[in-house]
């Protein structure tokens, strides 16, 4: 057989058909090794090294396995490493709804990075507000949520923002305890000052003191069991996101389930 004979456009032909061989080999093995992490999840088992190989040339869908290490590391309660994974997925160009569940997971990993009852001091409430703002934010993005709740995108995502905007509402009232906490302490100083050398004057003084911060006591107990309650019950609705061990998607509507 002579070979000089064959068209170069033949050759072309072959070369492309080996290419295409080749990258089809590559996607074949992505979706098996994705495939075995989802399934390994699905059971609790979280093979990260198998979903941490496909980051090397990470084509098509560059987004997915920074998503499902993300999830990896929110079942972990890791919720920076969550929110690093989630960001990287975010910018990577996810479409539809699987950006939609990106930004979901990732408004979520905001909140739960934040510890409720460590907010004892002025800036970590401010703080706290200012992470809650940038989850929501997320959010809003692209229309997935909306402020008045008309022309959203996609209903997880408003009920998730309308939740946030609550917490938010806790937080600011939390703020104007704080204030009136200053205040009280100012008004006390201002006692002390006024107080003679009268006794009863000064035994009056100390017994209304002391009324006072009972008072004060008791309501910040109460305050302090509501709000616990609230954060249950938001940990609870979104705590359970996810898949059962037969696939099938369980909790309040979340979508924290891998692809």
């Amino acid at each position: 057989m002579d070979f000089k004979k064959i068209p170069i456009k033949i050759y072309g032909l072959i070369v492309l058909a080996v290419v295409l061989a080749v990258l089809a080999g590559i996607l074949t093995t992505r979706i098996l090794v994705n495939h075995s992490f989802v399934k390994a999840y699905n059971k609790g088992d979280y093979q990260t090294q198998k979903e941490e190989s496909l980051l090397v040339g990470n084509v098509p869908e560059g987004y997915l396995p920074y998503y499902n290490l993300g999830n990896v590391a929110f079942e972990r309660k890791d919720y920076n490493s969550a929110i690093g994974y989630y960001n990287k997925a975010l910018e990577r160009y996810p479409v539809g709804k699987k950006e939609c569940d990106i930004r979901i997971n990732l408004a979520l990993a905001m909140c739960y990075s934040i510890d409720f009852d460590a907010l004892t001091t002025q800036e970590a409430l401010d703080t706290a507000q200012l992470i809650l703002i940038k989850a929501r934010d997320i959010l809003l993005e692209n229309n997935w949520a909306t402020d008045n709740g008309v022309g959203h995108r996609d209903d997880d995502a408003q009920q998730l923002k309308e939740d946030i905007d609550r917490m938010l509402e806790q937080l600011q009232n939390k703020n104007g305890d704080q204030s009136q906490d200053d205040d009280e302490n100012a008004q006390q100083k201002d006692d002390n000052k006024g107080q003679n050398s009268d006794g009863s004057d000064q035994s009056k003084n100390n017994s209304e003191k002391e009324k006072r911060q009972k008072d004060k006591l008791d309501k910040n107990k109460k305050n302090a069991m509501e709000e616990r309650q609230k954060d249950q019950d938001f940990l609870d609705k979104y705590g359970n996101y996810g898949n059962d061990e037969n696939g099938n998607e369980v909790g309040g509507g979340g979508s924290y389930k891998p692809w």
